[in-house]
């Protein structure tokens, strides 16, 4: 977790606002376009119960932010490493000002919502999952 300082968030924040930003119920949907995407990127403000728990949370409610772009591609049709970005601005810091805030967070997926199988040994995935341990 990072506490932003810039103003540039805020005025991101605010050109997105005015030009009609995308809105998502879910980051999975900005996964998936970014999956997608030509340049590999996708972004808009997230609604529903994930922004309402990220609020309760930091205590501000301004709207969240989600920026996904893409660090990889794997062999595999359709799988990337992306990279989540949640950003929100007037959240209280334990100094009792107001900063941004964000937070990163990368995960392998695939169009198809599993991970992609690229340098993972299926054979002792499946035994471990048999087993229900790991070794």
């Amino acid at each position: 977790m990072r506490i932003f300082r810039a103003p540039a968030f805020l005025i991101v924040m605010v050109l997105s606002a005015s030009t009609s930003a995308a809105e998502y119920s879910s980051v999975k949907q900005l996964l998936l376009a970014a999956i997608d995407a030509s340049d590999g990127r996708a972004s808009g403000f997230v609604l529903g119960q994930i922004a309402e728990r990220f609020k309760r949370t930091t205590g501000s409610s301004a709207p969240i932010l989600a920026e996904v772009s893409t660090i990889r591609s794997f062999k595999q049709e359709g799988c990337k490493r992306l990279n989540v970005r949640l950003t929100q601005s007037g959240v209280a810091t334990s100094e009792g000002k107001t900063a941004d805030f964000g937070m990163d967070y990368g995960l392998n997926l695939c169009r198809n919502g599993s991970p992609p199988t690229e340098g993972m040994d299926l054979e002792q995935a499946g035994k471990v999952l048999e087993r229900g341990a790991v070794e």
